[in-house]
């Protein structure tokens, strides 16, 4: 019960892109943060070329401070970064619960006779929580993330072409490769999540009959039960924290490679007299924040495992109807209805009240009737 493309543009529209103003606040943020990122690494190797030249040290002790701000104003705005984007995430998932439940409740009896309270409420309350780096940072990150890779590869290749060229092919292997894993996690977290809601259903529904449970004296055959919805959710939740951590791991591996490329390209080029010491801390540098970007992009891949689990169980919910349908018949006018009675229908009214009034003269002469006396 994964989601597709479609779902993915439907969710967002809904309660995301509502937000204008946030989410364009949030876009001039991720922005700042981009260009911050990339102009700190250029004053470092400034100061160590000047270094070595021996510059003044007035000018040294410029760069240092100028270095210092940008790095505080790089913290504020990562911090201002996050604060508005968990503000769009948490205003998007509250208003997707609040549709959710809204429907739920519009459903007749059929519906919640056939899922436990405590299904529904782990499905309505725990998989669109799932969703809440969905709606505040995936979209946003993406892109934002996808425009910091193109720049560090930018000034890569205007730093040199050997070193524009090799680490571009990294890159791009790095995210293809990361990419390719990004699927591999969604059923088993959709698993996951389905054996979270049967536990918590049980327990719901158990809880609500305790005294039943004792005087049957079934409380041994619920504590087994309970042990092998646990044992299930345990084993479920394992495989896909295994195969989510297959991406990590790969990335591990994969910026271990980036940063021997980086440090032996910047060896060579320094050897021939290509580049300065400063431009190969230039390039160590920029390849550790070229993994930045295939982080992020593979973190929010992994997530968007666990939430196109939560998007498609959520969806299911959404596109349950009730078995009572809406007609189209026109209503009665406002005020009393006509009522029509056959002959059948007067015998049976007359028998029935013929009945009630022997009832109550029976009822009547028991209350009237004397006290024996005892004894």
């Amino acid at each position: 019960m994964t989601a597709d493309l479609s779902q993915y543009r439907a969710l967002l529209a809904r309660y995301v892109v509502i937000q204008r103003r946030g989410v364009a606040f949030l876009a001039v943020l991720l922005g700042a943060n981009i260009g911050l990122q990339l102009a700190g690494p250029q004053l470092l190797r400034r100061f160590i070329d000047g270094a070595l030249r021996g510059e003044a040290r007035s000018m040294l002790i410029a760069l240092a401070v100028v270095f210092l701000v940008l790095a505080v104003i790089t913290q504020v705005v990562a911090v201002g970064e996050t604060y508005v984007a968990e503000n769009v995430g948490w205003t998007a998932t509250n208003k997707l619960r609040s549709d959710l439940a809204l429907h739920c409740l519009r459903l007749d009896m059929a519906f919640h006779n056939a899922r436990t309270p405590g299904e529904l409420i782990e499905r309505i309350d725990g998989d669109v929580s799932k969703l809440g780096n969905f709606f505040s940072r995936f979209v946003v990150h993406v892109f934002g993330n996808g425009l910091l890779f193109i720049g560090v590869l930018i000034l890569l290749w205007r730093i040199h072409w050997l070193a524009g060229a090799v680490l571009t092919a990294f890159g791009l292997l790095s995210l293809l490769v990361l990419l390719r894993l990004r699927t591999i996690g969604a059923p088993r977290w959709n698993a996951a999540r389905q054996a979270s809601a049967e536990l918590f259903g049980f327990i719901e529904e158990r809880i609500a009959g305790t005294e039943d449970i004792r005087a049957n004296g079934a409380t041994e055959y619920t504590m087994r039960s309970l042990h092998v919805l646990a044992r299930n959710l345990l084993r479920r939740e394992r495989i896909a924290g295994f195969f989510g951590s297959l991406t990590g791991s790969t990335t591990v591996l994969l910026f271990a490679l980036g940063t021997v490329l980086s440090l032996t390209l910047g060896a060579y080029l320094l050897s021939v007299g290509a580049i300065s010491l400063g431009t190969v801390f230039l390039m160590y540098t920029y390849t550790e924040l070229l993994t930045r970007p295939i982080e992020q992009i593979t973190r929010q891949m992994q997530d968007l495992q666990q939430a196109a689990a939560s998007i498609g169980r959520v969806q299911a919910l959404f596109d349950a109807r009730g078995s009572i349908t809406e007609g189209d018949a026109t209503l009665p006018s406002s005020g009393a209805l006509p009522v029509e009675l056959n002959g059948g229908d007067v015998r049976l009214l007359r028998w029935r009240a013929s009945a009630r009034r022997c009832q109550l003269r029976a009822a009547s002469w028991r209350d009237d009737r004397p006290a024996w006396p005892h004894g």
